[in-house]
């Protein structure tokens, strides 16, 4: 890196780092197909000295990635020669244009990220400013920090104001928290959002940011090295039981359900899970979700005769689905039971007959 730096210096070019790994799939995609894209190639060339490091496997790029805080790949840095730092990142894969784009503010003193964090700290609240700011972060995988601002933004507006289209898309790529002040009031005030937005938008929406903090929650399993947010899910049964909105009862079912998995009691999951299914409560096919993701939770009970009751389960719900890929989905998950006790030749065909049905998905 240190080369790098002298070359940036001499030519009074900014460094460009691609972070990746042998592993990453979109590490490999930027490298086949963007990096390559002669466009790109050329506005990177004329402004950056460039350089790569795979973050495991070069003893330099494992420094440079605590270095630089990478958490995710491909994190693609561009350092001041000068300093040393990282003045602007981007993370994740896209089109040439995505990268060119990013690569610009890069090269803006007042516009790069580093910039933008300070001018905001000092309390510049142009709207310009804001809408640049958060890209710039959520482009940096820096999704909360995007959120507050865009939450501290928006949440101080009417709701008129708060309703257009334009600041509906800062909420819609920003903010996904259901719990914030912010979502809770688009819950609340949702009538009026139907009527600019759209009812199935503003559903979308408040539906997405439910599924995902329940299924943080529940993905939650015993042997976990973090400890279970239990003020959260405390907060987040009592928002689900607040609201009249259609999928607040899908998601205390699974709330529910996962609360047996964290005492163990798995024998009471089931019952439970019964219960559920029996009130049709899901919609849009979430219901084999809903099943699947806890008959899959029986790997962690020990108990064999529970495991071989969960995979008669499962071979009884496969006649209600209808979908090729729901039908793959449980015999892949029976498949993870059939292994767990021992029954590998059992697994074996079930797994033959999930991708048997996986290939008739493809062909329709």
């Amino acid at each position: 890196m240190e080369e790098n730096c002298q070359e940036g210096k001499k030519e009074k070019k900014l460094i460009f780092v691609d972070c990746y790994t042998s592993w990453c799939g979109p590490c490999k995609m930027l490298a086949k197909s963007v990096f390559t894209n002669d466009e790109v190639a050329d506005f990177f060339n004329k402004n950056f000295v460039n350089a790569k490091y795979d973050m495991e496997k070069d003893a330099e790029g494992v420094v440079l990635g605590k270095q630089f805080g990478v958490q995710a790949f491909p994190t693609l840095v561009f350092v001041d020669p000068s300093s040393g730092e990282a003045i602007h990142r981007m993370v994740g894969a896209g089109s040439p244009n995505w990268l060119i784009t990013g690569a610009r503010l890069a090269l803006e003193p007042d516009n790069n990220l580093s910039s933008m964090v300070k001018r905001y700290a000092a309390g510049e609240r142009d709207i310009e400013l804001l809408k640049n700011y958060m890209s710039a972060l959520y482009s940096a995988y820096m999704r909360d920090e995007a959120a507050r601002v865009a939450c501290e933004y928006l949440d101080s507006l009417p709701v008129d104001s708060l309703s257009t289209p334009e600041n509906w898309y800062l909420i819609n790529r920003y903010v996904s928290d259901p719990l914030c002040p912010l979502l809770k009031r688009v819950m609340s005030e949702r009538e009026k959002f139907y009527t600019v937005i759209g009812r199935k938008d503003v559903d979308n929406k408040l539906e997405k940011a439910i599924y995902s903090a329940v299924k943080e929650l529940t993905d939650w399993k015993p042997g976990k090295k973090n400890l279970f947010d239990e003020k959260r899910n405390r907060e987040l049964t009592d928002y689900l039981m607040s609201i009249d909105f259609m999928v607040a009862p899908t998601g205390l079912a699974a709330l529910y359900m996962a609360a047996y998995v964290r005492e163990k009691d798995f024998r009471g999951m089931l019952d439970k899970m019964d219960e559920a299914l029996s009130y049709n409560l899901f919609r849009n096919n979430s219901g084999q979700e809903y099943f699947r993701d806890n008959i899959r939770k029986l790997i962690y009970s020990g108990d064999k005769a529970l495991m071989e009751e969960g995979i008669q389960r499962i071979d009884r719900f496969w006649f209600q689905a209808t979908k090729a890929m729901d039908k793959a989905n449980l015999m892949r998950t029976k498949a993870l039971l059939q292994t767990k006790i021992g029954d590998i030749s059992g697994a074996e065909m079930s797994n033959k007959e999930a991708e048997k049905y996986i290939a008739e998905a493809r062909n329709k």
